[in-house]
């Protein structure tokens, strides 16, 4: 079991506390290995193991408890002789219905310190908002990142130069459950290939009720192929009709929508650079982990750009950025990063080999006169840094360690 510090950081000031620690991120992003490693955590502080419930709602085990009464009814038959605080880890809870009635009755019941995962954040942020107002915190869980990716690749291989992991990464992407597979690339294809057509037809198809799971597979298809490129309804619009099939803008965009909130993609909204106001037209598209989209059939090398793109988009997430792609004039700034009172701008380019790229890359900055770092990241062994605006090789950028 790898140890996920970047999010045990993130949760150990609430264990413990009467406020509900709810890890949400696509399936098999880890989120269950991070109950096991709290409880671990617990154990090792001296909680007692009785203190302690663990379901996974995806297990047979837990196949009788469909609704909040069986839940509750549960929960009351084992836990009711527990002294003092008692701990509830409740895993890939959407799969209960009306769990959140059963959640708010613990709170109100026990001296409960609970732990929630799910998969689908359309269920979990309205039904919490509903019920459990303000007594609750949302931890974000993501495949692994880079340098995780490289910490657990040196666990089980021999050590390779950092390039190669790197090419690895771009390939396989970051689900953990790889470390079981000692990162075979056949093996973990194969293995994101169907975890995709999980994800898809079980977080998205039977959570949002869509009838016509031939059309949403197409759209999420394109839009995974368009990765990293300004993309609209209407141009979705435009290659379903090239492909014999007539789909409404409204029903792209609700596609779109309940993709996102399965954490199978993710939106990047546009806004001008200078006058910080939101573009309502073209946005850009990014899929949770590079693997999924190398699995499906896209060759990723072939794609480099888009590929490093969403690589780094995903890393400023990680790092807890909230990232918009900017717009100065007829330029565009992959990404305005921005993380409390703090922002930063980053350009990313497979490399810079001719001025032409040079002037591109660097000259998107031309209109943005504010103090905040910018940067141009690329796989050049020997970046150049210019007018002030830092180059950095991506890999390097990649393993550094922010506090």
């Amino acid at each position: 079991m790898i140890d996920r510090p970047i999010y045990m950081d993130q949760i150990r000031p609430f264990m413990g506390k009467n406020i509900i620690k709810v890890l949400v991120g696509a399936r098999r992003s880890g989120k269950s290995t991070l109950l096991k490693l709290i409880r671990e955590r617990l154990l090792a502080d001296g909680v007692p193991e009785n203190s302690m419930l663990h379901l996974n709602f995806e297990s047979s085990a837990t196949a009788d408890i469909t609704n909040d009464s069986d839940l509750v009814q549960y929960v009351r038959e084992r836990m009711n002789g527990s002294k003092g605080p008692i701990r509830l880890f409740l895993d890939e809870i959407q799969e209960v219905e009306h769990w959140e009635k059963a959640v708010r009755s613990f709170m109100v019941d026990y001296n409960a310190d609970i732990y929630l995962t799910g998969s689908n954040a359309r269920m979990l942020s309205s039904d919490l908002a509903t019920y459990i107002t303000g007594r609750y915190v949302t931890i974000n869980v993501y495949p692994f990142s880079f340098a995780e990716f490289s910490d657990a690749y040196h666990h089980f291989n021999e050590a390779i130069d950092k390039r190669e992991i790197l090419r690895r990464y771009v390939v396989q992407g970051g689900f953990p459950f790889q470390t079981d597979l000692a990162f075979d690339q056949t093996a973990s294809m194969q293995y994101l290939n169907d975890l995709f057509s999980t994800i898809l037809f079980k977080d998205v198809v039977r959570h949002a009720g869509i009838r016509d799971a031939d059309a949403l597979e197409r759209v999420i298809r394109y839009v995974i192929s368009e990765e990293g490129h300004l993309i609209t309804v209407a141009n979705i619009a435009a290659y379903m009709k090239s492909e014999q099939r007539k789909v409404s803008a409204e029903t792209i965009a609700n596609y779109l929508d309940v993709a996102s909130k399965a954490f199978l993609i993710y939106r990047v909204p546009r806004e001008d650079a200078v006058g910080k106001r939101a573009l309502k037209i073209n946005e850009k598209y990014y899929v949770v982990d590079q693997g999924l989209r190398s699995a499906i059939g896209f060759d990723n090398a072939d794609a480099i750009d888009q590929v490093l793109e969403g690589i780094v988009y995903m890393e400023l997430r990680r790092r807890g950025y909230d990232v918009h792609v900017g717009r100065v004039g007829d330029r565009e700034i992959d990404f305005i990063a921005r993380r409390g009172g703090e922002t930063s701008y980053y350009q990313v380019s497979y490399l810079i080999g001719s001025q032409q790229t040079a002037d591109r890359e660097f000259g998107a900055f031309d209109g943005i006169h504010d103090n905040w770092p910018k940067f141009v990241l690329s796989m050049d062994e020997f970046p150049r840094t210019r007018d002030g605006i830092r180059g950095m090789n991506i890999i390097d950028w990649l393993l550094t360690r922010e506090e």
